[in-house]
């Protein structure tokens, strides 16, 4: 199981840094092709749709490594028990949140679905779908996480 997680991560990772590395290109190129005369009318479009895959993925993967901006004044100050315990309730409230997101999202991906990207031939929901996508690997991420917790909490 270690080893699926591991590649897992490792993709995750790959992908991201791959999806960025396109956003960082698309915005050349198309700022080059605009400096020549020959302006590329959907680049700026793919590379926002890149964008939002990087958002997602990479908000998953500050959650798992613990990057995201915390308020930790008071619980670090707090018994390690209570600290867990009151980690494990914001982890479930994050759960619903995301369960909440994701379900709309799903929703927004589907209403999209006939929608088609300014001058490129692809359907909206390619953009929309990272909602529900970026959503589902958090859960799993804080699910992971939350297991951790409760079991050392009542270890």
């Amino acid at each position: 199981m270690k080893n699926i997680t591991h590649g897992l991560v490792k993709l995750e990772t790959i992908l991201t840094s791959g999806l960025m590395v396109g956003v960082v290109i698309f915005v050349f190129v198309a700022a080059v092709m605009r400096w020549v005369g020959a302006p590329l009318s959907w680049s700026v479009e793919f590379a926002q749709l890149l964008f939002v895959w990087v958002i997602f993925l990479g908000a998953n993967k500050a959650l798992r490594e613990g990057k995201h901006i915390g308020v930790d004044f008071i619980t670090s100050r707090l018994p390690e028990k209570i600290s867990n315990l009151i980690a494990i309730v914001m982890n479930i409230l994050m759960i619903s949140f995301l369960a909440f997101v994701g379900y709309h999202g799903i929703l927004l991906s589907i209403e999209n679905s006939v929608r088609l990207i300014n001058n490129l031939p692809f359907s909206y929901s390619f953009v929309t779908i990272a909602v529900p996508v970026g959503a589902a690997l958090m859960i799993i991420t804080l699910l992971i996480n939350t297991s951790k917790l409760i079991k050392k909490q009542f270890a």
